[in-house]
C-alpha cells in the first residue's frame, strides 16, 4: 500500500471529510487525489502534522 492509499484509508476509517485533510496537508482538494494516488510528494511538516491531527501511525513509510 502507498503512502497516499494508506492516509485515504485512515481518513474512511476516522470519517474525516477530504476537506479536512485538505487543512491538515495545506493543499487544494484536486493535490489531495494526486497525495492518494502517489503523484505528489509529502514534505515532512505535512506526514508530521497528519501524524499529529489523526493519532495514527503511517505504516507504508520505510526508514
Amino acid at each position: 500500500m502507498t503512502v497516499g492509499a494508506e492516509i485515504d484509508s485512515i481518513r474512511k476509517n476516522l470519517g474525516l471529510s477530504v476537506i479536512d485533510m485538505c487543512n491538515i496537508f495545506d493543499v487544494k482538494e484536486s493535490e489531495y487525489f494526486l497525495i492518494v494516488r502517489g503523484q505528489y510528494k509529502l514534505s515532512v511538516f505535512q506526514l508530521i502534522m497528519f501524524i499529529s491531527s489523526v493519532k495514527s501511525p503511517l505504516k507504508s513509510i520505510k526508514n
